[in-house]
């Protein structure tokens, strides 16, 4: 740590303790400015990129606003909404899936789950609310989805499965998907989906079929019990971080960057991807990165007024990144389930000139194949792999100091059998690789986020490397 660091933990102490007792004395720093809008991220063979929150609580759910979402005379926690909605606004969220535990959904209006305010536009399909198309003081506009989260999630619902109130809460507290990405009038015809991989077994996984699956999740990272029993970590390992940033006492520290302390991928969650995507010629399930905000683990507020776990700070830590050509509810549904996304941890930068694709080469010419798509490849043709490596966005904070992110890619083979094996590696500005064999493809992006040092509370973090970006696979078949 360097000597800055030091001093900051040697203030940890009396003064420290007195400031985070009278805090909101202290609370003078100003909050990080927003992320940039999607649309600064380019398009890609006529796709563009929105971000996209494929797990998040609203009022609605009953352990959300720490636990006060939802009141006794049936009104919601406005003040947790509004909070959430200035996070959406401020860092420019295209779409969030709401997704809400089965008590009060299962209990609620279809259409009061879209949480109008004035000026909102209500989302309907077939007659029906869907969403809410919510407008922002700067002019942006972010859609809010309808969707659930019992034993599985459920994105972008279109109405209740039953008017039955037993039988609908039945069907979303199960683990039985059909009747929630179905069809019929009385299905939900959402994108079907597994929360918490890191605690569901094989055996469950490939019995749900699941068209997507959490390979992160923020909130298991940061809960002391599904640390212990699913990740295997130490509950507490990292508590002496949230206490360095409440206990501030000259308003010092950047909070937003608060999450590298203690940021881990668990090997669970991709040894249990790998094994799906690999079952089969034809078999495709696409990762994400599960937000999970609540504003129900940290309510103490840090040097910026807000607290630790403020819907804006999460918001702009971890996002997925989707590629879509059709602008709404649906497309960016479709795009999900084809594996157009890139889960990134945004928290350390924004990335642009993201593109990852296929090409195979034939007597007829070149054929491009998109990320999460099936290769086929047959002689006498012949197959690439390209994967354009991110910058950081110019405006993203510390891009304006001395210092740059280290950035590297790695191209990673699932084999048939579910083994991963880096087949290429690149620092430079672009990675290509030929003649791939039979495999699941998928690209992993590391970061040293050197330009970050000066936001940092351990100054040695800005030297450590860290999973930036995970691409989706491209299956190369014969």
């Amino acid at each position: 740590m360097g000597s800055r660091g030091r001093g900051r933990v040697e203030l940890v102490g009396i003064t420290a303790f007195l400031c985070a007792v009278l805090l909101s004395a202290c609370s003078n720093r100003p909050v990080s400015p927003g992320l940039v809008p999607a649309t600064e991220l380019g398009t890609v063979r006529g796709q563009s990129f929105v971000r996209a929150i494929t797990h998040f609580h609203t009022p609605y759910s009953f352990d959300a606003c720490d636990g006060k979402g939802y009141n006794a005379d049936g009104t919601i926690n406005r003040g947790c909404w509004a909070d959430a909605r200035y996070a959406f606004c401020e860092n420019h969220i295209n779409y969030i899936f709401a997704t809400d535990h089965v008590n009060y959904l299962a209990e609620s209006s279809f259409s009061d789950l879209a949480l109008l305010e004035a000026g909102d536009t209500l989302i309907t399909s077939g007659g029906g609310a869907v969403g809410n198309q919510m407008v922002c003081p700067n002019g942006f506009s972010p859609r809010l989805a309808i969707g659930l989260e019992g034993k599985l999630l459920a994105l972008g619902m279109e109405n209740h499965v039953s008017a039955d109130l037993a039988d609908r809460a039945s069907v979303y507290d199960g683990e039985d998907p059909a009747r929630l990405r179905g069809t019929g009038v009385n299905d939900a015809k959402a994108l079907v989906g597994v929360p918490h991989t890191e605690s569901r077994d094989l055996i469950t996984l490939t019995a749900i079929q699941p068209s997507f699956l959490e390979i992160y999740n923020l909130h298991a990272n940061l809960d002391p019990k599904i640390r212990k029993k699913y990740l295997g970590r130490n509950p507490f390992d990292k508590i002496g971080v949230f206490i360095n940033y409440l206990a501030d006492p000259y308003s010092s520290l950047n909070p937003d960057y608060m999450f590298l302390d203690f940021i881990e991928f668990n090997d669970v969650y991709f040894e249990r991807w790998d094994a799906l995507v690999s079952a089969s010629p034809t078999a495709r399930v696409t990762g994400v990165g599960g937000l999970d905000s609540h504003e129900n683990i940290f309510s103490q507020k840090a040097a910026d007024g807000e607290r630790l776990d403020h819907h804006r700070r999460m918001t702009r830590f971890i996002n997925n990144l989707v590629l879509t050509s059709t602008d709404s509810i649906d497309g960016v549904k479709t795009a999900i389930e084809a594996g157009r996304v890139f889960f990134t941890v945004e928290g350390m930068g924004t990335p642009v000139g993201l593109d990852y694709h296929g090409v195979q080469t034939s007597v007829a010419g070149d054929t491009v194949f998109e990320m999460g798509e099936i290769m086929q490849v047959t002689a006498p043709a012949t197959a690439r792999l390209e994967f354009a490596v991110p910058v950081v966005h110019p405006a993203f904070p510390g891009m304006d100091s001395d210092e740059r992110p280290e950035i590297r890619a790695e191209l990673i083979q699932v084999s048939n059998s579910g083994t991963e094996t880096v087949v290429a590696r690149t620092s430079s500005s672009r990675l290509v690789y030929s003649n791939p064999g039979l495999g699941d493809y998928r690209v992993h992006v590391y970061q040293k986020p050197r330009h970050l040092r000066e936001l940092l509370f351990n100054e040695d973090l800005a030297d450590q490397e860290f999973l930036w970006i995970v691409s989706n696979h491209i299956k190369v078949t014969n």
